[in-house]
């Protein structure tokens, strides 16, 4: 019986919050050993395989290769295709592209539309002109909340107003994918999901799992708990209102994410051209549960909103982030610092309406699989822990 040609996964984005997830599920051998020989990581930022903190070499798991130096921003496509050609090993055997890239420009939501479609465009007609085997191109976005009533389907996409989806860069990534799909072999799919909780090497503006970390680490440390003796006996009211604190909502951690990401490139028959919701469970879930677990991982008693005024989380790192600089943790004075800062800060006030995602199509596409939710949060804080980013 002949066996079918081994897959070799390109991911753009590799060292982000999404990107990251996705290569650690292929290097983790998702969905079973064998399927992919060769994952290409490719970032515009230098690092190296060890410092991002994915699983190590062994012969069970695919051949990585890490590519850096890749600014999505400055090249045509003609360039990007000389570029990776150059710096990929064995580029035409890649199989599956997975796309994980954005750049936020907060003063001007339509430039941010057309700048992200623009970099789309260019890798599309990249890999078109170096990848003949290309079976699947896929991506990963943030669904837009709170203009529909929950549970959020994926058809709500093709709804939005026009004034709106100027806004937006991704009712323009279907277009260009669409085009660039024509008369080719490969598909592509759009991974959609709510609040995106996991790690990444680099930090990350717009990662929450990682600005609550770097808070309630520093809120831990200043407050003078240290041995378990101390655990629970220092109080910290959620960051948000009570709307905030009840509202319904299905994050998903990068594991998960990963692994449907992985699940639509793999299935382009049922997942091609196609937008899925990503879960890590079917039923939402709200902060009031998530919270007491959140702070009890850095001992500390996570209760609901103060009534009285309080520091926000990036106002309180700005303040008293010191004991960071003082004890060698230089990754946490700069991971996570930026534009997002203000947008992660106004979560638990601005989410009060319930932005909760539909499994439906997701269970329907054959992904099965379930996690708790608090598990992302765990897992994403030992990650930041064993890197050096928080106490």
């Amino acid at each position: 019986m002949a066996t079918s040609p081994k897959k070799h996964a390109l991911v753009f984005g590799a060292t982000g919050l999404i990107g990251w997830g996705v290569v650690n599920e292929l290097l983790s051998s998702y969905p079973h050993p064998g399927v992919f020989s060769m994952v290409t990581a490719v970032a515009n930022r230098s690092i190296t395989a060890s410092g991002a903190h994915w699983p190590e070499r062994s012969p069970e798991i695919p051949e990585l290769q890490v590519v850096t130096g890749i600014n999505l921003l400055q090249r045509t496509s003609e360039d990007l295709a000389t570029k990776l050609k150059d710096c990929i090993n064995d580029v035409g055997s890649i199989t599956h592209v997975f796309y994980t890239v954005f750049v936020a420009i907060n003063e001007d939501s339509i430039k941010e539309a057309e700048t992200n479609c623009d970099m789309m465009r260019r890798v599309a007609e990249a890999v078109n002109s170096l990848c003949q085997n290309l079976e699947s191109f896929g991506y990963g976005i943030y669904i837009p909340n709170g203009i529909f009533t929950a549970p959020l389907e994926e058809s709500m996409a093709d709804k939005l107003s026009s004034d709106y989806a100027k806004t937006v860069a991704y009712p323009g990534y279907r277009r260009v994918l669409t085009e660039a799909s024509k008369n080719r072999s490969w598909k592509w799919s759009e991974i959609c999901p709510d609040a995106v909780v996991g790690f990444s090497p680099i930090g990350s503006n717009f990662s929450l799992a990682l600005h609550w970390a770097q808070y309630l680490s520093l809120y831990a440390y200043n407050h003078g708990v240290r041995e378990p003796a101390d655990y629970g006996k220092v109080q910290v009211a959620f960051p948000g209102s009570e709307g905030g604190y009840n509202a319904l909502f299905t994050p998903v951690s990068t594991r998960s994410l990963g692994r449907i990401s992985i699940h639509a490139a793999l299935n382009s028959d049922s997942c091609g051209g196609r937008i899925l919701n990503a879960i890590d469970h079917g039923s939402p879930t709200q902060f009031r549960g998530l919270w007491p677990k959140i702070t009890e991982w850095f001992g500390l008693q996570g209760v609901g909103p103060a009534e009285e005024c309080q520091l926000k989380p990036s106002e309180y790192i700005d303040k008293y982030r010191s004991p960071f600089e003082d004890n060698g943790r230089s990754k946490a004075v700069s991971a996570g610092v930026g534009v997002g800062n203000r947008q992660l800060d106004s979560v638990g006030w601005w989410l009060e309406f319930d932005p909760q995602l539909s499994p439906d199509k997701l269970r329907a596409s054959g992904f099965e699989e379930e996690s708790n939710p608090i598990q992302g949060w765990l897992k994403a804080f030992e990650k930041f822990r064993a890197a050096g980013i928080v106490f």
